[in-house]
């Protein structure tokens, strides 16, 4: 998947210096920090000039599908006990999946003319039934925008593998490059 990457950030990358030399962080950037403290990598999202909205949201829209299999026997027990939460590697792996409809997002941004190049947290626990729960999309650089209410959009849909007793809070750091 061309100019999608994951990896971590170099620390102080993509910092907006607002006040001036010396600013006090924000809360965001507090946010921020910590995530990188603890080892969160980043999930990069860079603009393609040359690739088209619609095969970013088909992209989307077919690992879902892909993974509707799978998901809907998560949640028959088929005579086996559910987990207390779901297996972590395996969240990891629909997030990677589901980014493609996160990136839709930024696209339809620059293709109205927007190229901001800034930072997200998506924030959510994950329900007992394997749906997301106490959604949160922080992105102070793109106050104004749309990006923020659209991953909210998107994350509300995502679907994890159903447990005994959902997963705790999670946040995932993003970084929007514009092209």
């Amino acid at each position: 998947m061309a100019g999608l990457m994951l990896g971590a950030l170099a620390s102080g990358a993509c910092k907006k210096d607002v006040g001036g030399a010396g600013a006090a962080p924000t809360a965001f950037d507090k946010r921020w920090d910590n995530l990188q403290q603890q080892g969160a990598q980043a999930i990069r999202i860079v603009d393609e000039p040359g690739a088209a909205l619609m095969d970013n949201v088909l992209g989307a829209q077919a690992g879902a599908v892909a993974m509707a299999p799978w998901m809907a026997e998560s949640l028959k027990s088929g005579g086996r006990p559910l987990p207390d939460e779901p297996n972590a590697d395996e969240v990891q792996k629909l997030v990677r999946q589901y980014v493609p409809g996160v990136k839709s997002c930024y696209q339809r941004l620059t293709r109205e003319g927007d190229t901001r190049t800034g930072k997200a947290i998506v924030s959510f626990q994950i329900a007992n039934t394997g749906h997301v729960q106490a959604l949160s999309v922080e992105a102070p650089a793109f106050d104004g925008s749309q990006l923020a209410s659209c991953i909210d959009t998107q994350v509300s849909h995502w679907v994890f593998p159903a447990s005994r007793k959902g997963a705790g809070p999670s946040s995932y750091p993003f970084v929007f490059v514009g092209g």
